[in-house]
């Protein structure tokens, strides 16, 4: 009954209100990259949690603004002399206030997800347990952040402190966003990892590293100790010891957070592999290791030729790089079902193409660069072996058609090279997309695009 009173009589309904509306409206109303490859968030209920957690760095100051909005409750009623002399223990009332709080905006989040589990389930995506850790934390973190709003509220009760409080937590959490992100503006930094903000998530196959989980499960355990007992606390000595929870949930947090931030993603369950002999593609594409598998062997055995030549094709399943070319392996051909999703509708023709591309080398560039020099080298590689000039699954965008005249011109070029002479270049070609040094299309026909 009391419980049911404190959600009529605070904030906490209205809280949980406020981060649904402003979290929908990101992931509906926006055209943001959680619709987009290499991540959807409709593919797999992880990336749904990670998208949600990147999305904290809107939702948390709403959470600790509100929390401090209603730690001033008592303050503005005038009524902390009264309460002060009740005989009821003040963490009674505390409990009621932070449970009411705290729980009604944990499950504003909750209900985000579930919508996200819906938008999964009628995409046809992936259900994984890797989502509840994930989940779990941004849960405990959005409580956390209520209950410290609530015990700074009770403590600072001015008017300007819950919108300060919430633009502070704003340019922190952007701030730290930012060094998980891996700009080269800020470098990253453990202390990121002390608000529940992640990274825009960089594949559909990836969840938070283990050291992540549990860092912070101790550390919003921790800060969400010392925000109740703060706001439990009726002398200085009580308020200083409230602190100890958070220090000691730092202390401990921060040596488990990963060294860098190639620790922060391990692999999801369904980037588990699967193979047919030296093919091999995560559970989450088994559908093409069918198709992949007769076109794989035919351009391994055309690559064979080469000298250190691939022997397996595997996909690709570690995080898309931000600002480095993608790792890459001689012995190995990969492919990148999440970064081209071109791939997952390709036919036999043009996954055998895909594999001979770059001799069996990936590009050194993103993608979105567009870079006519890689992709022309790329392309002349594959032709090389099937003897054809054609596009590859990948770059369908209007600036490679308008560019396809030059790299026509450039193959007749490298077509009227002797065979000695065209292997050269091809061994040649190989060598600089492994190193990432050098002009592929210039390595095979020199002045091509000038």
């Amino acid at each position: 009954m009391v419980f049911r009173i404190e959600l009529r009589r605070t904030i906490a309904p209205w809280a949980g209100l406020a981060l649904v509306v402003v979290a929908l409206g990101f992931l509906f109303l926006l055209s943001g990259p959680w619709w987009k490859v290499p991540a959807p968030w409709t593919g797999n209920t992880t990336t749904t949690a990670l998208w949600l957690r990147f999305l904290l760095v809107f939702l948390w100051p709403i959470a600790v603004g509100a929390g401090a909005i209603q730690g001033m409750r008592d303050s503005r009623s005038g009524m902390v002399e009264l309460l002060s002399t009740t005989s009821r223990p003040g963490r009674h009332r505390a409990l009621r206030l932070a449970g009411a709080v705290g729980a009604l905006s944990a499950l504003g989040v909750v209900v985000v997800f579930a919508v996200g589990l819906a938008e999964v389930l009628g995409h046809g995506g992936f259900v994984s347990a890797s989502f509840l850790p994930v989940l779990f934390v941004g849960l405990l973190a959005v409580m956390a952040g209520s209950w410290i709003g609530l015990a700074i509220g009770r403590l600072l009760p001015h008017p300007l402190t819950a919108p300060a409080l919430a633009v502070l937590t704003m340019a922190v959490s952007v701030l730290a966003w930012t060094s998980l992100e891996g700009s080269a503006a800020v470098s990253y930094s453990r202390f990121g990892l002390l608000t529940p903000v992640l990274g825009e998530p960089r594949g559909m196959l990836t969840t938070t590293a283990t050291s992540v989980d549990l860092g912070q499960v101790m550390w919003f355990a921790g800060l969400a100790a010392t925000g109740f007992l703060l706001l439990a606390a009726n002398s200085a000595r009580a308020r200083v010891l409230g602190l100890l929870p958070a220090v000691a949930g730092a202390a401990i947090a921060l040596p488990v957070f990963p060294a860098s931030a190639d620790g922060l993603l391990a692999a999801d369950s369904i980037a588990e592999k699967l193979c047919d002999g030296p093919i091999c593609v995560s559970r989450a594409h088994e559908d093409r290791l069918a198709a992949l598998a007769g076109p794989g062997r035919e351009a391994l055995a055309m690559l064979a030729r080469l000298p250190g030549a691939p022997t397996r094709i595997e996909e690709r399943t570690s995080p898309t790089p931000l600002a480095d070319p993608p790792p890459r392996d001689p012995g190995v051909v990969y492919l990148d079902f999440q970064l081209n999703d071109d791939l997952l509708t390709a036919d036999a023709s043009a996954l055998r193409a895909a594999v001979l591309s770059g001799a069996g080398l990936p590009a050194c560039v993103r993608p979105s660069y567009g870079d006519l020099s890689d992709l022309g080298g790329r392309m002349i590689a594959a032709a090389y072996f099937t003897g054809e000039l054609k596009q590859l699954p990948e770059y369908d965008g209007g600036w490679f058609r308008q560019e396809s005249g030059r790299l026509d011109q450039a193959w007749q070029k490298f077509r009227a090279l002797p065979a000695d002479v065209q292997f050269a270049r091809i061994v040649a070609l190989r060598h600089v997309l492994l190193t990432c040094q050098g002009d592929p299309l210039d390595t095979l026909v020199p002045g091509a695009l000038r």
